[in-house]
């Protein structure tokens, strides 16, 4: 019993080395292309273009400098950094992702400043959790929501939003796509309770 117990010690410790020199060595940039070329074809069959000419490898992940998303409404950021959580990734044994942006804006109608700001991403079969979701730019944001892939759906949500009032009319017309309620001047809050339509 004693034996096997130090046999599968040093299997666990042998297997934790290895997976963290090759986290500590992993070619981020090629990673970042990759994870770009990847992502680009999964949101084209979506009708979503995707743009980002410049990925550069940082410590612990990779940066996607002048990235742009773009369907019905475009998102486009001076610079995204995803930097993934291996630990909190095995722990939870789901994909768990660091992202922050600089410079990031909106268009729809007008072009809309969400400034900086970021979010832990957790990815598994059933939904994507954008948890910690905050954004200090005229277009503001703070909260947590989760989106159901399969559907393409906001599953729960629980953000608080503010505009400024030259885009009331627009977050009027998203109150329809999306579960907005107006809670004063600017003041809006994406809520979705788990198993509401």
């Amino acid at each position: 019993m004693k034996r096997m117990f130090l046999f599968l010690l040093r299997t666990v410790l042998l297997l934790v080395g290895f997976c963290a020199a090759l986290w500590i060595f992993l070619p981020w940039r090629e990673v970042g292309t990759a994870a770009v070329s990847l992502g680009s074809s999964i949101l084209e069959k979506q009708g979503i273009r995707l743009s980002c000419p410049d990925v550069e490898g940082v410590e612990g992940g990779f940066t996607m400098n002048s990235l742009s998303v773009g369907g019905f409404v475009n998102f486009s950021f001076a610079s995204v950094t995803l930097r993934p959580q291996l630990l909190t990734s095995l722990m939870s044994l789901a994909p768990v992702c660091e992202v922050a942006f600089r410079g990031g804006s909106m268009t729809m109608g007008q072009k809309m400043n969400l400034g900086d700001g970021g979010f832990l991403l957790t990815v598994s079969p059933g939904e994507v959790l954008l948890e910690g979701l905050h954004a200090d730019g005229d277009f503001a944001m703070d909260g947590f929501l989760t989106i159901d892939p399969a559907r393409m759906k906001i599953g729960r949500a629980e953000t608080a939003v503010r505009v400024p009032p030259s885009f009331e009319e627009n977050m009027n017309t998203l109150k329809n796509f999306l579960p907005l309620v107006r809670e004063g001047n600017g003041n809006w809050f994406l809520r979705r309770q788990e198993g509401a339509n």
